[in-house]
Formats: structure tokens, C-alpha cells, sequence
């Protein structure tokens, strides 16, 4: 009997340590560092809601490890992030809260950006650029298992899961002008849908995907129904053109607000695509030294600003409100080219009601149709993704519709008078 009080302390205590490990980057936003090319200097920053930064934490996570070489970008799943290391041919896979590393994917080549869909994991591959062998990989999200390839004609960029569905970016360097839809359950490119010429970029907003196409002559962004993979409404614009030939103007999305950022410059546009003004948010000071917004997001409502210059051993990033107001500036390591809301807590999920600080409980949970939130009348709330994205968000009256989002795992955060709270919830 004694020891096995003194092993249940053991276990306690370290259970007890694991939990606080777990929980040191996951309230707050990532930044994710590509370093330079030919080098294994890519890592990762975190900055937490009292905005201080942590660099290198994947060095510190996992006993010194190089990352390696060309983080060109990250995907949230659950308890799980997908770091997809361009130059090192590797996705490695962490632990969302620690980035303790659980495993990686190495027979890849040039690797792009990932998603998970119907239980794989699905990742946009260059190939061989001396020949015309780019595709998609896929690989079993439990095992890390190679399943297939799903070849592509032209070199793929973003990969996004909506609606059951796995759609891909088909335009590197604006050289395309399609985004292929992949049935998730055959690995098959099941359609295409296709746009104006010079694609740069896609995001999603609720269940609908925008693109934006760019070029010499102006910008138009496109509005894609996932239920029928059609275009429903495009805007353009003649004068928001990409800084250079190789400069690329960057695309994000947060509520109902999609952002575009060149050269030194932020505009909008409302997801209705009612407008697409000409007139810029703001416009920074440009940094002199190149790399103004080669790292670029929309979060919170807060424009995250990565200035890389890649001579430099170091990127600064501004994040600035909605005016070009700069907030906060921070240092990280080379190459900050993207960032992302880190919100994870791991929370016991109940079939009646899940109580938030004793005093308001959401419910039913998991949820079909309406989420209720008891006493939390007039509180501000946010829906957001185990991406990170913001699907939903409101002034809390009598219940939330969910019918609308797809089925899976959500984080709701509630903020209001007396309550500040983070909790896990299912759309079944």
C-alpha cells in the first residue's frame, strides 16, 4: 500500500509537470520563422497575452534540435501542429501546446503548406523542379503512414479542408489560374474550379473560400461556394497591383473582413465584395532594407507585420490596430513570414452543460443546432477552429446558431463583465 501511494504521487506530480509543459505556448500568438535558405535556421517565436516573446521555442522544446531548413508553414489540428520544413523535405509534427516534436514525415519533396481531412494528412508538394512532378502526399494522421500521391498539373501552393472537402492553391508565383477540390475519402481530384490568371492566394471565411488573383493590370477577388465549387461574386480593382514581378501581395481573412497587404500598404474589403476601394487602411513606413509585409495576418483585430531581411539575423514585427497605430514591436529570429492564434485547452466534454467560472455554462455540448451560454446575455463571444480562425463571433442574445459550421471541434471565448473564458465544445 505504501508504494503504491508513493508511485500515485509520482505519477501525480509528473502528470502535474506535463500538464504545465503543455500549456506554456498555447494562449497566445505563434510566429513562425522560415530562416535562411540552405541553412537549418528556421524556428519558432511565441508571444503571449501579456506580449512578451519567446524565441527559439522549438530549440528549447526538444532538447536543442535544429528545426531545420525553410519553415514555409504551419497547420493546427486538434492537439497537434504540422510544421512543414520546405528546404529539409519534412513535415514535423508536435505537440500543439509544447512543440514537443512526436514525429515527422520525410519522403516529401519541397513540401508546401498541409491540412487534415477524414483522419490523413494531406500536403502540397513541389517534386523534382527539373521535372513536372508536383502533387499532393498523403499520409495517415495516427501513423504518419504514406497512403498515395495525387498528381497535379501545375506547382501547388495553400491546402484547405472546408466542408468536407480538401481544395488546393494551383498558381506558385501567380503562374496559375485553378484551385483542384479533393474528395478526402478516394484521394481524388473530383473537380476544378477556375479562375483569372495570376492566383496568389486563398483563405477561408465561414464555409466559403476567396482567392485572390493579382497582376499587372489590377487584383480581383473571387468568392467560392464549397457546397457547389462554384463562384458566387468576384470584385476587382485596377490599381492594387503586386510590388514587383516577385513580390507577392498578401491575403488574409478575419470575420467578415478580408485584408490585402503590398508593398507598404493595408486595404479591405468586406466578404459581401459590395466594394473593393482603392484607399489603403493605412500605409507603413517602409523599412528601407525590403521584406516590408513578408509576413502578414489578420488576428484580434490587430495586423501582424513580419519585416524580413534576410542579411539580417534577426526580422522585426509590428503589429499595429486598425488605424496603422503601431502596438507592439518585437524581434524574432530570421525570416518571420506568417502568423497564428495559438488557443488550445484541452477540456472535458459533457452531453449537458460545461461550467465556465461557476457562474455561466455552455450547452448542449457536443451541439446540432443552437449553443446556449447560460448568463452570459450581452457578453462578447468568438468561434473559432482547431486552425485557429474565427468562424463566428457576436454579442451573445439567447443562443448561437451552429447548424451552419462544419461538424467537429470548436473553442468558443467568452469575454464580459465578470467573465473572461476559453472553453472546448463539439458540433456533432
Amino acid at each position: 500500500m505504501k508504494h503504491f501511494y508513493s508511485n500515485f504521487l509520482k505519477l501525480s506530480f509528473a502528470l502535474a509537470g506535463f500538464v504545465l509543459t503543455s500549456a506554456q505556448y498555447s494562449n497566445g500568438y505563434i510566429v513562425s520563422n522560415e530562416g535562411n535558405f540552405g541553412s537549418p535556421t528556421a524556428e519558432i517565436s511565441y508571444i503571449d497575452a501579456n506580449n512578451n516573446i519567446t524565441n527559439n521555442i522549438y530549440h528549447l522544446a526538444n532538447n536543442n534540435e535544429a528545426l531545420g531548413d525553410v519553415l514555409q508553414s504551419m497547420y493546427f489540428n486538434g492537439d497537434k501542429s504540422y510544421l512543414v520544413l520546405n528546404a529539409s523535405n519534412k513535415v514535423v509534427v508536435t505537440n500543439r501546446a509544447s512543440f514537443v516534436k512526436s514525429g515527422e514525415i520525410t519522403n516529401l519533396e519541397f513540401p508546401r503548406y498541409t491540412t487534415v481531412a477524414n483522419g490523413k494528412i494531406f500536403t502540397t508538394n513541389w517534386g523534382d523542379y527539373n521535372a513536372v512532378s508536383q502533387y499532393v502526399s498523403v499520409h495517415d494522421a495516427a501513423t504518419l503512414a504514406f497512403i498515395t500521391n495525387i498528381p497535379l498539373s501545375e506547382n501547388p501552393e495553400e491546402i484547405i479542408t472546408v466542408n468536407g472537402k480538401v481544395y488546393v492553391n494551383k498558381s506558385s508565383y501567380r503562374a496559375g489560374n485553378s484551385i483542384d477540390v479533393i474528395n478526402p475519402t478516394t484521394n481524388t481530384i473530383i473537380s476544378t474550379i477556375t479562375l483569372s490568371a495570376g492566383l496568389q492566394s486563398i483563405t477561408v471565411v465561414g464555409n466559403d473560400i476567396f482567392a485572390l488573383c493579382t497582376g499587372a493590370t489590377g487584383s480581383t477577388v473571387y468568392k467560392i461556394n464549397t457546397t457547389t465549387d462554384t463562384v458566387s461574386a468576384n470584385i476587382a480593382n485596377s490599381t492594387i497591383v503586386p510590388p514587383s514581378q516577385y513580390d507577392a501581395l498578401k491575403f488574409s481573412s478575419e470575420g467578415n473582413t478580408l485584408y490585402i497587404a503590398g508593398a507598404t500598404s493595408v486595404y479591405s474589403l468586406n466578404t459581401n465584395l459590395a466594394t473593393f476601394s482603392s484607399t489603403p487602411l493605412f500605409t507603413t513606413t517602409a523599412s528601407g532594407n525590403g521584406g516590408d509585409f513578408y509576413g502578414f495576418a489578420a488576428i484580434d483585430g490587430k495586423i501582424f507585420q513580419g519585416n524580413s531581411y534576410f542579411v539580417n539575423p534577426t526580422s522585426t514585427v509590428n503589429v499595429y490596430n486598425q488605424t496603422g497605430t503601431i502596438l507592439n514591436t518585437f524581434t524574432t529570429t530570421v525570416g518571420a513570414n506568417n502568423f497564428y492564434k495559438n488557443v488550445f485547452t484541452p477540456a472535458s466534454l459533457s452531453t449537458a452543460e460545461t461550467k465556465l467560472n461557476n457562474t455561466i455554462s455552455i450547452y448542449p455540448n457536443p451541439v446540432s443546432d443552437i449553443l446556449y451560454i447560460k448568463n452570459a446575455n450581452g457578453s462578447q463571444y468568438k468561434i473559432i477552429d482547431l486552425s485557429g480562425r474565427i468562424v463566428k463571433s457576436g454579442v451573445y442574445q439567447n443562443g448561437i446558431t451552429v447548424s451552419d459550421l462544419n461538424k467537429g471541434n470548436y473553442i468558443i471565448q467568452i469575454s464580459g463583465k465578470n467573465v473572461q473564458q476559453t472553453e472546448k465544445f463539439i458540433i456533432k
